[in-house]
């Protein structure tokens, strides 16, 4: 009787967590089908008990990851061991333009096998690994996408400002050790004027209004909104033509009237993009290509 109590309990919980789930528009795998998860991930059923659940304490410290080594096919790779409390199960991921790999465990009693768990999925990294296109570092010469169009990084000795774009140029001013992050710099502040102009065209069509909105670079998702009506985005949308960039602010806005998935939620998001096939399309050939770019450290 005590089991079939706990089994209902357990569910319920369950339930109310699904509840107020927010809604992702989660990054996925190009040759699979659009998912509202990181398809470049794999988990394991290792779910914490009532004893291991974490309770929130003001100030408390920020686990630090660990960093191990796993040999895979006669390569020794680094493998990042992280900590977090609010995962439900032991996961592992590829990031699917360096090749990164991580674990993320619920538990200390779980981060000990976390390296074990890698281990055992082995041939599954070794096939994310083969697809990983490798990091494009953002230095003078590479040539990256600006609102879907080719631009050059070039190195410049006087200009407008420490970083502009014109003419399918990214021209850069000063040292050229500071050069990656003043690219990456520009980037994101051209990111978030887009995003908040996108956001302020599309809220009021759906009589919403978001609470703050933040540009992070995420590796699973291209943007978010929290049941605390939070928007936050990818700075990596900029790479994308706007239509694109258009689409995940208008799928995040009909979160904030639906924190879920079902067709009144695909009925606000027709409101604001007529065809949203279009950019869900690129994302699924294109989007993987986004993750590449990295400021040569």
């Amino acid at each position: 009787m005590l089991k079939i109590l706990e089994t209902k309990r357990a569910q319920n919980q369950c339930k109310r967590a699904r509840a107020h789930q927010s809604g992702n528009l989660f990054i996925t795998h190009h040759d699979r089908r659009i998912r509202f998860r990181s398809s470049c991930e794999t988990e394991y059923k290792y779910r914490r008990s009532a004893s291991h659940r974490q309770t929130h304490v003001l100030f408390r410290k920020k686990p630090v990851p660990r960093h191990e080594s796993l040999k895979i096919d006669g390569r020794l790779l680094e493998v990042r061991l992280r900590l977090n409390p609010r995962a439900r199960r032991m996961i592992v991921k590829v990031n699917p333009a360096t090749g990164e790999v991580s674990v993320t465990a619920p538990s200390r009693r779980g981060l000990a096998h976390a390296l074990d768990f890698a281990r055992g999925e082995k041939d599954w990294i070794a096939g994310q690994l083969a697809k990983a296109p490798g990091p494009a570092f953002l230095a003078a010469g590479t040539v990256i996408p600006f609102q879907g169009v080719p631009h050059e990084i070039r190195a410049a000795a006087k200009g407008p400002a420490p970083v502009w774009a014109a003419d399918g140029v990214i021209w850069v001013r000063g040292r050229e050790a500071h050069a990656s992050r003043r690219v990456l710099d520009f980037l994101k502040k051209e990111a978030r004027a887009a995003l908040e102009a996108r956001v302020l065209e599309h809220a009021p069509r759906l009589n919403a209004k978001p609470s703050r909105i933040t540009v992070r670079d995420t590796a699973s998702r291209w943007g978010s909104c929290s049941s605390g009506r939070s928007l936050s985005f990818s700075w990596r949308l900029i790479l994308a033509p706007a239509f694109v960039l258009d689409y995940v602010v208008a799928h995040e806005v009909a979160h904030l009237r639906e924190m879920n998935h079902s067709a009144r939620f695909w009925a606000h998001v027709k409101i604001l993009v007529a065809d949203f096939q279009a950019p869900q399309a690129w994302l699924k050939q294109h989007g993987r290509e986004l993750q590449r770019y990295a400021v040569k450290t």
